[in-house]
């Protein structure tokens, strides 16, 4: 997956960047916590604080489910195997979806998630966050991934099983700045994959409320939050930075 590196090494800046936060942190330290207000606020905010890195620092960052949006594809008769004719078949498929299963704009960049191969995976994300994030200040950028990918992560490490992303007890909710993102599995295979918009509410209220539509009850999924209060100079976590709960 394009998504995919090597944890950040001490000489890496690690960022954030949604909707309406930014964080920027660099040797497990917050140097960076902007409230913003969409994406030309937010790369405002993230490309003022790259500025001020130690030369050669390299940069990865993180968007929120705002950004970059998981969707299942459906079952479609007739598509070619996993070789390289049935990836682009399903990519195809994948892209023609994306402005209805996900509200990102038509054309917009989509990948395959390898974990699972029925129903398929999807990964989406916004063509003009992509290019800006790219471009940003000719820093060397080594990554651009979805903040909710490296909380699955965090979440296989902590509990040292499979390394399978699909691997998750009965699923996990992700809460960042903007979205939730809600992922339901059955054994090893995700069966819902949705983002819901915050909207200012509190993220267990509308993680309960998703969890009724699929009949499941309140509180019966894995919560992981962003640190929406985090001030600079405080430690951020190693292996998922911007995690609510880690201590100052």
């Amino acid at each position: 997956m394009w998504w995919a590196g090597k944890r950040a090494s001490a000489r890496t800046a690690i960022a954030y960047a949604g909707e309406r936060a930014v964080r920027l942190s660099l040797g497990g330290a917050l140097l960076v916590a902007a409230d913003v207000d969409g994406r030309e606020s937010a790369l405002a905010a993230l490309s003022a604080g790259i500025r001020d890195l130690p030369r050669g620092t390299s940069l990865r960052v993180t968007v929120s489910g705002a950004v970059c949006r998981p969707f299942l594809l459906p079952e479609v008769a007739g598509v070619a195997g996993e070789g390289v004719a049935g990836k682009s078949e399903w990519t195809a498929i994948a892209a023609a979806l994306v402005e209805d299963r996900v509200g990102l704009p038509a054309g917009s960049p989509v990948w395959l998630d390898g974990g699972q191969s029925s129903p398929k995976m999807a990964v989406a994300i916004d063509a003009a966050w992509r290019d800006a994030l790219v471009a940003l200040d000719g820093r060397s950028l080594k990554s651009v991934r979805p903040w909710w990918a490296l909380a699955i992560e965090s979440t296989l490490e902590g509990r040292a099983v499979s390394t399978s992303v699909s691997t998750v007890a009965a699923g996990l909710a992700v809460a960042d700045s903007d979205e939730l993102v809600l992922l339901i599995a059955e054994g090893d295979t995700y069966r819902v994959a949705q983002t819901y918009p915050l909207d200012g509410e509190s993220a267990t209220v509308v993680l309960n409320r998703a969890l009724v539509t699929h009949d499941l009850p309140s509180g019966g999924i894995e919560l992981i939050e962003f640190d929406t209060g985090a001030l600079p100079g405080q430690q951020v976590d190693a292996v998922l930075p911007f995690r609510k709960g880690v201590p100052a």
